[in-house]
């Protein structure tokens, strides 16, 4: 939407200045890194110029990396700009003078409701938001947490993938448990000491794409609906799980047949070292149970502040009135429901008035219309416990230290690439001679080496995987918790039908009067049903210029009425007040009545009573010209 400006705000501040303070001392210290590693290659490229520009693509990367996080840290603290027309409306908006927004709305899918399903929510006492969980996973989720359902989407998400990817854990641990099973009771052949240690590399592998995959899914950007969790993945983790032992077993039972000397290869990779995938298992479960820990239970507070009321406010009754029904819709519109706007700002009109009159013979005819409003939401800070603030700013402190970590276990790479590089060089540079007798021992040293370096790299490659992931989530996760807002607003539905019929009323029709006053008058069966209700949206905002434009759920509903009588005794003072006979509105128009009466009344007189009315006017004419002055104006002030 437009930013339109006005000179009286809407009380809305930037909710996102701890969480980009945050953000950018975490940028800054991986571009001071980044930096670093520039430096460095003043000092390298003497000595080896491949080490040197590992140090400089590394070095890039961290800075491009901290910079981009800088900026978008200093973005969230920058003047949150909030014009008159947020937050987005929650179905199309009819009203003229907000049609640009209302289009621009539309177009980019920010509208989460018809007008016919907010009318089926007020009148069936429900409400639509609160859908029911899609899948197997979604529903196990809100088995677990009942109250979960009463949040708003992206929340909910955040659960699902939480629980989901706990599970999912749980679940690989128990496949690693039946291939520990398969391979160590024989079912796999010869092959058991390979398959443990390829499978803790696969499933290592597996759960950190998994973890990578949960932290990306809850995006503000990407999420706007309920997502369906089913249990899929996890049927595959436990089929996978039985059919890779055997098949490892199968290969290479086909390999040792095939081969003349077995022995011979095992002789090789004797001293070799392989890589263990239990440390990087072990910190994997430890950060991640941490950041799940924090997460749900921010959930489960948040949770526990719904009130998911479906209550509304309700007036029916049937009036008789003499006004035309026009007359009707046009005071509540533009008057009784102006009066209640916010900060003067245009209610949203979701059903306009557009009155329906079936016109029939002799000024008879039915009418109807329907009226579907909302004034303009009013921003209702939420209030949050204490722990939940500690543990909502713990959460975004703790992503960015694990992101600054991860930057240095990232930076660290640069010297298990050098010394692979290295190695590589020195047996380019100086070839070994495999042939003779000493060929076996120099090959197996030869692999105990590579063995090593490779090891170590992996295990660096995998660790800063880990710690990324995590903190990518946490940080993913917490922001929803900074971006959430609430607004209060009335939405009120009227649906009004009857009849009508037309009469005249005629004053001053005596047979002498020239002036009279002649009105049609019409009088209507009205039978309005009303029925509002004080709702509390959620929405959450971003930084930009779409700060707070994502759609608007309603969360509760709750009765409001004193406020619909107030509605409604305005509506019917305006009924009390109506004028149905013309009359005189100035003393111009009063003059000009009261000389046509005196002309009416001077042609209704025969001629002998103007004869003795001319005889007693001369009479008293010269009367007063005989009195003395004082006498005239003492007798004209009496």
């Amino acid at each position: 939407m437009a930013y339109d400006f006005g000179s009286s705000g809407l009380g809305i501040t930037n909710p996102f200045k701890k969480e980009g303070l945050a953000r950018t001392i975490g940028g800054l210290l991986i571009s001071c890194l980044g930096f670093y590693s520039l430096f460095q290659i003043t000092h390298i490229i003497e000595k080896n110029m491949i080490e040197a520009w590992i140090y400089a693509i590394f070095g890039l990367a961290l800075l491009i990396s901290g910079l981009t996080r800088c900026g978008s840290g200093l973005f969230q603290l920058f003047k949150f700009f909030v014009g008159r027309s947020i937050p987005s409306s929650l179905a199309y908006n009819q009203t003229k003078s907000e049609s640009d927004n209302a289009n621009l709305e539309k177009k980019q899918n920010a509208l989460a409701y018809e007008a016919s399903t907010l009318e089926s929510m007020l009148m069936g006492r429900k409400n639509t938001t609160f859908k029911e969980p899609q899948g197997w996973m979604g529903r196990f989720v809100h088995s677990i947490f009942p109250k979960l359902i009463f949040l708003p989407y992206p929340i909910r998400n955040i659960m699902q993938e939480v629980v989901a990817i706990l599970l999912t854990t749980f679940v690989a641990l128990v496949a690693f448990g039946l291939t520990y099973f398969v391979s160590s009771s024989g079912l796999a052949g010869e092959a058991g000491h390979i398959i443990i240690p390829a499978f803790s590399v696969l499933l290592l592998g597996y759960l950190i794409g998994a973890w990578r995959k949960a932290a990306s899914a809850v995006d503000l950007s990407k999420v706007k609906q309920l997502k369906s969790s089913g249990a899929g993945s996890l049927a595959k983790i436990i089929a996978f799980s039985i059919i890779f032992p055997v098949v490892i077993g199968m290969g290479y039972h086909f390999i040792t047949k095939n081969i003349d000397k077995p022995d011979t290869i095992n002789q090789l990779f004797e001293n070799a070292q392989f890589f263990s995938a239990w440390p990087s298992l072990i910190l994997l479960f430890v950060l991640g149970a941490v950041s799940c820990a924090l997460i749900i239970f921010m959930v489960v507070i948040r949770s526990q502040q719904s009130e998911p009321k479906t209550e509304v406010s309700e007036f029916r009754e049937n009036l008789q009135e003499s006004v035309h029904p026009n007359e009707v819709f046009i005071n509540i519109e533009n008057i009784v429901l102006a009066n209640r706007r916010y900060k003067e700002i245009p209610n949203r009109t979701y059903l306009n008035f557009d009155p329906v009159l079936n016109e029939q013979s002799q000024g008879k005819g039915s009418f109807s219309g329907e009226l579907l409003i909302e004034t303009q939401p009013e921003f209702k800070p939420t209030e949050y416990s204490k722990n939940f603030k500690l543990v909502r700013l713990a959460a975004t402190i703790s992503a960015q230290v694990l992101l600054v970590i991860a930057a240095f276990v990232f930076f660290s790479l640069t010297t298990d690439i050098a010394m692979v590089v290295e190695y590589v060089q020195n047996m380019i540079n100086n070839p070994p001679q495999l042939s003779g007798q000493q060929g076996q021992s120099v090959l197996s040293e030869i692999i105990a080496q590579g063995s090593v370096i490779g090891v170590g790299l992996i295990t660096t490659l995998f660790m800063w995987q880990i710690i990324i992931t995590i903190g990518r989530l946490m940080e993913n996760f917490s922001h929803i918790f900074w971006a959430e807002m609430q607004f209060d607003s009335l939405l009120m539905y009227m649906k009004t039908e009857g009849t009508f019929a037309e009469s005249k009323i005629s004053t001053g029709m005596s047979i002498h009067d020239s002036t009279r006053s002649e009105n049609v008058v019409v009088k209507s069966s009205i039978t309005p049903w009303v029925v509002s209700s004080r709702i509390t949206t959620s929405t959450f905002a971003s930084s930009g210029n779409n700060n707070i434009e994502m759609q608007r759920y309603v969360m509760s509903m709750e009765k409001n009425e004193s406020e619909l009588q107030s509605i409604i005794n305005e509506i019917r003072d305006f009924l009390k007040a109506r004028e149905n006979i013309a009359g005189f509105t100035n003393t111009a128009d009063l003059q000009h009545a009261e000389n046509i009466l005196k002309v009416n009344q001077a042609s209704r007189n025969t001629p002998e009573q103007l004869s003795s009315q001319g005889e007693a006017a001369g009479f008293l004419r010269s009367e007063s010209e005989n009195q003395p002055e004082n006498d005239r104006i003492t007798e004209g002030e009496k």
